[in-house]
């Protein structure tokens, strides 16, 4: 199955969107001027047709990169920015498909850029990175995983490590690399998570350690990016009106 990527006119000239929903996963573009009717034929600057895919595309100021899935082949696509033309292509291959649900596909997360190298994840492999001319600069082979619906979460790049949390119904853990080598930091599990989705989110409190900030199952965990050492956690206790079918969430959390 084929989809198409396009370019706005008004992204041709925007700001890196180097991660998943941009800026620290805010999903807020600092860029103004975008056009307010948009269509086939209308305001958009190229097109290109690039195999199934479930990911987001991440932007530099000249390269975007793409993930994509072609049979067994998990691809890693880079575009030139301005003119749409494919610049390179490069393929892992596996011998495993894990289980999925029918929307999910291995190549769901989105990567993320240092406006240089990029660093993608595949449920069905692994880590990856490449640099902006496609040479394969490391990979850390990861899983297989078990998780309901197939694994989403995007990897993050937060001082000199890309952090992948890998959240299952068993073994659930978060794993920082080096961006450099992929040599791994820190792997900290997470043995009271069923299965998890999220992408992390970074916390640079005044004067503070940075943090990572992971959702789980009914809590909120905090790690160090630093050390990876045990969260600060936030429960969020849920009640249940059994009678109305909803969820409630009382005055205070334990």
């Amino acid at each position: 199955m084929l989809s198409a990527l396009s370019l706005l006119l008004a992204l041709s000239t925007a700001a890196p969107w180097s991660s998943f929903r941009g800026p620290n996963g805010s999903g807020v573009a600092g860029a103004s001027g975008f056009p307010l009717e948009l269509g086939p034929k209308h305001n958009v600057v190229w097109k290109s047709t690039v195999p199934s895919e479930t990911s987001s595309p991440v932007l530099t100021r000249d390269r975007i990169f793409l993930t994509a899935v072609e049979g067994r082949k998990l691809a890693t696509l880079c575009f030139d920015r301005a003119r749409g033309g494919l610049l390179w292509r490069r393929d892992v291959e596996t011998g495993r498909a894990e289980l999925l649900h029918k929307l999910n596909s291995p190549a769901s997360s989105t990567p993320v850029t240092d406006g240089e190298n990029v660093y993608v994840f595949f449920g069905d492999f692994g880590l990856v990175s490449y640099d902006r001319e496609g040479a394969e600069r490391w990979r850390v082979p990861l899983g297989p995983f078990s998780n309901l619906h197939g694994m989403a979460a995007s990897p993050v790049l937060v001082d000199g490590r890309v952090v992948q949390v890998c959240d299952q119904d068993r073994g659930a853990f978060i794993l920082a690399v080096d961006s450099r080598t992929g040599r791994t930091v820190w792997r900290v599990e997470r043995p009271d998570i069923v299965h998890g989705f999220a992408t992390p989110t970074i916390f640079r409190p005044e004067g503070g350690a940075v943090q990572l900030v992971i959702p789980g199952s009914y809590w909120l965990g905090a790690y160090s990016v630093e050390s990876g050492e045990k969260p600060v956690r936030i429960h969020l206790l849920f009640h249940r009106d059994s009678s109305r079918g909803e969820f409630t969430v009382p005055d205070r959390a334990a």
